[in-house]
């Protein structure tokens, strides 16, 4: 059988931002990764995050991709977060994920370049071409980590006819939201291919 991961993205990001400020280019994270003692699929898939999430941060800055400097990615703990992310996705042998439409919220946020409408520019150029929804949740509903991992994963529309659900894990955000629970929901599905 495989597994297929189905993720449900509602989770109120708006990070701390206080860590170090670290600010690394794309091309040491990818050295940084290449180097590290991880399996060939975890290397490749957290390149191909860091890879989009570049090529979207220089659309948006109008720069080569290489040119590129992350601040709150850049940091140590974000790029755990990144590359943990893939190495969790291997270790639960999935080769399919699907993406419930992603919760887009209102207003404006602050980040490290100002304040912007909301979602990020990055976010939005990570998630062009998935579904969305609106609601009136004044906050940053999906971070562009979360949009870059999302984005890079999703290779199917739904799970598959048939699909049996086998896990489900849920990861709760500390801020709370006005009509929708601050979480990320996370299923596992078995199916005969």
């Amino acid at each position: 059988g495989s597994a297929h991961h189905h993720h449900e993205p509602t989770k109120g990001g708006q990070h701390d931002h206080h860590h170090h400020h670290e600010h690394r280019s794309l091309s040491s994270i990818k050295e940084l990764i290449e180097h590290a003692d991880l399996p060939g699929p975890v290397k490749s898939s957290s390149l191909a995050v860091f890879q989009r999430l570049g090529e979207a941060e220089a659309s948006i800055h109008g720069v080569p991709v290489d040119d590129i400097h992350f601040h709150e990615v850049g940091a140590d703990d974000s790029i755990l977060d990144m590359v943990g992310s893939c190495w969790a996705l291997h270790a639960l042998g999935v080769d399919t994920v699907s993406v419930a439409p992603i919760p887009q919220g209102q207003g404006t946020i602050r980040c490290a370049h100002g304040v912007y409408p909301n979602p990020a520019p990055a976010t939005l150029a990570l998630t062009a071409g998935l579904p969305v929804t609106q609601t009136d949740e004044p906050f940053e509903l999906v971070t562009p980590t979360g949009a870059a991992l999302i984005a890079t994963w999703r290779n199917a529309d739904a799970p598959p006819a048939g699909a049996i659900v086998k896990k489900i894990a849920y990861s709760l955000g500390r801020r709370q939201l006005h009509h929708r629970p601050n979480l990320l929901r996370a299923s596992l599905y078995d199916y005969e291919d």
